[in-house]
């Protein structure tokens, strides 16, 4: 024990004597990431993929569709899922108010490597990436180029039935692969 009144000043871990200086830093901080952070959370909402108001159909592996025609309604979108060798295809059939029976796949050409994106709403397949709502492509009737096209199905009509072979829908995908 000394007598001497020096006195040794030893800096403390805890001590926050300067915090007073950084607290504007740390605000502005969090006032410049709070709007990046929020657009960026608007940006995941919007792309992330969308949900179909219309359940599809999965067909049995190789099944073909057999459909009756009285179960189409004018306008109403049916999903159907084909699956052969381990490929999984969405196609769909709708009937236009002129009686029409139109068979397609579920995404146009151009977006086909998105097609798991694509979506059914308000009774119109829309385009996952484009946003936009899918019309017929067809030889008497091309797609506009502001929307997406999807390609035709072959498939064969009676009075009382609609019927899509499984290879037709694997053809066609083969197709719009291309």
């Amino acid at each position: 024990m000394s007598n001497h009144r020096i006195k040794v000043n030893h800096p403390r871990m805890h001590e926050r004597r300067d915090w007073y200086m950084f607290w504007p830093l740390c605000l502005i901080t969090a006032f410049l990431l709070l709007p990046i952070s929020f657009n960026l959370f608007n940006e995941y909402v919007a792309n992330r993929p969308q949900h179909s108001d219309i359940a599809s159909v999965a067909l049995g592996d190789g099944r073909d569709l057999h459909l009756d025609k009285s179960k189409l309604q004018n306008g109403q979108i049916h999903l159907f899922e084909a699956s052969a060798s381990g490929q999984k295809l969405l196609f769909l059939v709708q009937q236009t108010q002129d009686k029409v029976v139109h068979v397609a796949l579920a995404s146009c050409k151009a977006c086909y490597h998105n097609r798991d994106s694509h979506y059914a709403k308000k009774g119109q397949l829309m385009c996952g990436k484009c946003k936009e709502p899918m019309t017929f492509e067809s030889a008497t009737q091309q797609a506009t180029r502001t929307s997406c096209a999807l390609p035709e199905i072959r498939h064969k009509e009676t009075d009382h039935e609609v019927t899509v072979l499984t290879n037709d829908v694997l053809a066609q995908a083969a197709t719009a692969v291309r």
